[in-house]
């Protein structure tokens, strides 16, 4: 077994067909691991993860040589986890090539997302399955890059939202204890 996770490894892990050698679409349904697997990754990958009461959703960038872990079938049961990974040699020659390292801090963030920022996510990648399922030619990857650009930048968006919201949550929060101490006070 190799020591690296690679895109067609991660495919054949996950019973997925390669369908370009540079970028997959992340689907679990077809995986059927018996336990969690972990190995460092050779791709950028963008992955949104529900948690168990499908509250909370984990936006995250993995950078290749990170750690990656595909979830065994048991905990996937309750759990979403969707996104698109993608070799950094696909971003050759791309406006996203030079601007990537800027992603990873601004694209973390456990947080609630709004049905209409599950559906925005949930597009973006149904247009790199789209052009996924079209033949490749001298067009498909600049235009599958546009694709995962306007999907992180999105992600960056609902990662700054998510901030601010857990900002205001907190200051509504002292607001109103600031409050009840006033009325109590009286």
């Amino acid at each position: 077994m190799n020591n690296v996770l690679t895109i067609d490894l991660f495919n054949k892990l996950t019973g997925q067909e390669t369908l370009h050698p540079l970028v997959s679409l992340v689907d679990l349904s077809g995986d059927r691991l018996a336990e969690d697997f972990r190995l460092p990754c050779d791709f950028y990958a963008l992955i949104c993860h529900k948690n168990m009461d499908r509250q909370c959703t984990s936006l995250w960038l993995a950078n290749p040589g990170d750690m990656f872990e595909i979830p065994s079938a048991y905990h996937l049961r309750a759990n979403g986890y969707t996104g698109v990974i993608f070799h950094p040699d696909l971003l050759c020659d791309t406006p996203l090539e030079r601007s990537i390292g800027q992603y990873p801090a601004r694209c973390r963030c456990h947080s609630t997302l709004t049905e209409q920022e599950h559906q925005t996510i949930s597009d973006c990648l149904q247009k790199i399955d789209k052009e996924l399922h079209h033949a490749i030619d001298r067009h498909s990857g600049v235009i599958i890059v546009s694709h995962i650009e306007l999907l992180l930048n999105y992600c960056t968006r609902y990662c700054s939202n998510s901030s601010s919201r857990l900002i205001q949550r907190n200051t509504l929060k002292v607001l109103k204890h600031i409050e009840t101490n006033k009325l109590s006070a009286q």
